[in-house]
C-alpha cells in the first residue's frame, strides 16, 4: 500500500544514490549494505536500544530504495539483479524480526510468519498461471510493516518503562495486517486463476485434476 508511494520520494533517493553512482559502485554492494545495517539493527532491539533502533531501521531498508537507481545510472539492470534484490529485502525484514523475537517473541514471531504467508501468495500463483508483477490489492507490504514498526519504535522510545509493550503492541498489528492481506491476495489470486481457466491460460503442465 504504502510502496506506492515511492514515486513521490524519487528525487530524494536519486540524490543519495549520486555518491554510489559518481564511484561506480556496483548496484549488488550497494543492495549488500542493508544486511550489516539490519544486523545491527536486530542487536539494537534484542538489547532493547530503542534510540539507536530507531537510527537504524531506516538505514536498514534504504538501500533498498536506492540500489535500482544505482543500477539505472550505470546501466547494469539486469533480472538477476532484481531478484536479488527482493530476496535481499526479505533476509533484511527477517533478520530484523529476530532482534525483535528477544523483547517479543509470540509477537515476533506472529509478525514475521504471516508476513512470509503475505509474501508467499503473490509468487504461488506463477505456479499455475502466466503472471506478472503488477499492483496486488493488499496491505500489510513491506513498506506497511516498516512504517508501522518505525512508529512504534519511536513511541518505544519516548516510553522506555513501557518500550516492551508498546513494541508488542505494535508487532500484533503487523501481524494482523500481514494475516488480512495474505487473505486478500488469495482472494484476488483466486480471481486470477479463474480468469486464466476461462481463456485457457493455465500453464501447460498442469491438467485437469491434478491441481494438487
Amino acid at each position: 500500500m504504502l510502496g506506492q508511494l515511492r514515486s513521490f520520494f524519487k528525487p530524494f533517493f536519486g540524490a543519495l544514490a549520486q555518491p554510489f553512482i559518481w564511484l561506480r559502485i556496483s548496484p549488488t554492494w550497494v543492495t549488500l549494505i542493508a544486511i550489516p545495517f539490519s544486523l545491527a539493527c536486530a542487536y539494537a532491539y534484542a538489547s532493547q536500544q530503542f534510540w539507536l533502533a530507531l537510527l537504524l531501521l531506516p538505514l536498514s531498508g534504504l538501500w533498498d530504495a536506492i540500489d535500482g537507481t544505482v543500477a539505472r545510472a550505470l546501466n547494469k539492470q539486469s533480472l538477476w539483479g532484481n531478484y536479488f534484490e527482493t530476496m535481499i529485502d526479505k533476509l533484511v525484514e527477517i533478520i530484523i524480526f529476530i532482534g525483535l523475537a528477544f523483547v517479543s517473541p509470540i509477537a515476533a514471531i506472529s509478525a514475521l510468519g504471516f508476513g512470509l504467508l503475505s509474501s508467499y501468495a503473490k509468487p504461488r500463483v506463477a505456479l499455475v498461471i502466466i503472471t506478472d508483477n503488477h499492483d496486488w490489492p493488499a496491505i500489510g507490504e513491506h513498506a506497511d510493516k516498516m512504517v508501522l514498526l518505525f512508529a512504534g519504535t519511536l513511541w518505544a522510545a519516548l516510553h522506555p518503562f513501557l518500550g516492551i509493550e508498546i513494541l508488542t503492541y505494535t508487532l500484533w498489528i503487523i501481524a494482523l495486517i500481514s494475516l488480512v492481506g495474505g487473505l486478500q491476495r488469495v482472494v484476488y489470486a483466486k480471481t486470477l486463476i479463474r480468469m486464466a481457466e476461462k481463456k485457457g491460460e493455465i500453464l501447460p503442465y498442469l491438467k485437469k485434476g491434478k491441481e494438487r
